[in-house]
């Protein structure tokens, strides 16, 4: 069998095992999974010496093109920030004022001409016109997901064009996607009349903790359980983003709820940082962050199951375009969607939180199952994309911003140690990113719907 790729001496994780294997791709593709000892001609041999091969990551929650640069700027430089931490697939929130019919064919140009990796695209709902148009987007355009914020209503504006909804405005919008094959509905849960009654007591305060406590837990859990419901009424899936609450959301490992179904995901900022150590407008993010102790109750939420899935809520901000005053400033993380790998080996394998095979559950294999596209992503089996990361988990790095190959010019990871490090990441059976260095020679990234 002659192929372009063999990956040699690899173990390679699926969510029951690790295999011992190599692996023969041809034409971007797995053609073939070699017993060990076996071999094949190949255009070029990577020899992963016995490492861990995982299946590409899937980062189910990024921003771009509503901060420092272009939508199809941020389409170059993210896609290789992404492949530097092992993500060789990007799920970006799209957002319009106008109609999402006449915006999308650019973005998904945008994909095709700058991306190093494959981008699957939520629709942020902000408009009830925006509604109606939610059949043609999934029929026409291949939208499948679509979210909706119950914050940002009243004083709190966001920057980026994001205007929060009612209840009746998202209830709609369950029972559109309800009626859509694979339809995922994905809503920012805050309540913004809690908000609203706490913020004034934390006025004229510059640290991390004023704005944590100005939106407190219980009004997120509350939101939360009310999606739920809603989720429940309409039969639809839902998927809860960016959750930092580790106590008191362990009801969420139920999931189903009659016609619902429930999913949830979690970010690297709420397992790495905590409201308690003042990083100013860096640890300014919404949800916010939580103290230590939903921290560490977060890293039991990802081993018994409750979490799903591993999103970064990237911000490819600059420090210019995050801003310095923290009740003005942009809410997110710059350089999120390389640290999910290197959070989950050092925090969660390294220290027995987390087996291998459970890194590989949340970072791709649940992902893929969920938007409809495994066994092509979120596996490495014959017919699967050749999308891949070989890690070493006895490297150690300290981050350098840099290193992390975004636009963003700061960072809250940059000086932090982190054990075990993505070596190599493999996109359509070319290796785009080897030892620090993005080496990809082309735009490959394709839309995925």
């Amino acid at each position: 069998m002659k192929c372009d790729l063999l990956v040699h001496d690899c173990r390679v994780v699926k969510p029951d095992a690790v295999v011992d294997c190599s692996l023969a791709v041809r034409d971007g593709v797995v053609v073939g999974v070699l017993a060990p000892g076996e071999t094949t001609d190949a255009r070029r041999r990577l020899d992963a010496g016995g490492r861990y091969v995982l299946p590409g990551l899937l980062d189910t929650h990024v921003h771009l093109g509503n901060a420092a640069q272009t939508f199809a700027a941020d389409c170059g430089t993210e896609s290789r920030h992404a492949v530097s931490g092992g993500v060789t697939t990007l799920f970006p929130f799209v957002i319009t004022r106008g109609s999402y019919l006449d915006a999308l064919p650019d973005m998904r140009r945008a994909v095709a001409e700058q991306s190093l990796v494959d981008m699957a695209f939520h629709a942020i709902i902000i408009r009830s016109e925006q509604i109606a148009e939610i059949p043609r987007m999934a029929h026409e355009l291949g939208v499948r997901s679509f979210k909706t914020f119950m914050a940002y209503k009243g004083r709190e504006i966001s920057p980026s064009g994001i205007q929060g909804m009612g209840d009746d405005q998202i209830f709609s919008v369950f029972r559109e996607v309800a009626a859509l094959p694979g339809g995922l509905a994905i809503v920012h849960c805050e309540n913004m009349e809690i908000i609203t009654l706490h913020q004034p007591a934390f006025a004229g305060r510059q640290d991390t903790a004023a704005w944590s406590d100005s939106r407190p837990v219980f009004g997120e859990l509350e939101a939360i359980r009310r999606m739920v419901a809603f989720a429940e009424a309409a039969g639809v899936q839902l998927l809860v983003p960016h959750m930092g609450v580790g106590i008191g959301s362990e009801f969420l490992r139920q999931k189903t709820w009659g016609r619902g179904r429930v999913a949830t995901e979690t970010c690297p900022h709420y397992l790495v940082f905590d409201k308690d150590v003042d990083r100013g407008v860096m640890g300014k993010v919404n949800p916010p962050l939580r103290g230590a102790d939903h921290v560490a109750a977060l890293w039991q939420r990802l081993a018994d199951g409750t979490v799903d899935v591993m999103g970064s809520d990237h911000c490819p901000y600059t420090r210019a375009a995050k801003g310095s005053d923290l009740w003005s400033a942009r809410p997110g993380i710059p350089g999120g969607s390389a640290m999910i790998l290197p959070t989950l080996l050092d925090g969660g394998v390294q220290r027995g939180r987390l087996t291998i095979q459970r890194v590989v559950e949340l970072t791709s294999y649940t992902a893929a199952r969920l938007f409809g596209l495994y066994p092509r992503k979120g596996a490495l089996e014959v017919g699967s994309d050749a999308d891949l990361v070989v890690v070493d988990l006895a490297r150690e790095v300290t981050v350098d911003r840099r290193a992390l190959h975004s636009v963003a010019d700061v960072s809250p990871y940059e000086g932090l140690t982190f054990r075990g490090w993505p070596e190599v990441t493999v996109k359509g059976g070319e290796v785009v990113y080897e030892t620090g260095e993005v080496v990809a020679e082309r735009p490959r990234g394709r839309m995925l719907a």
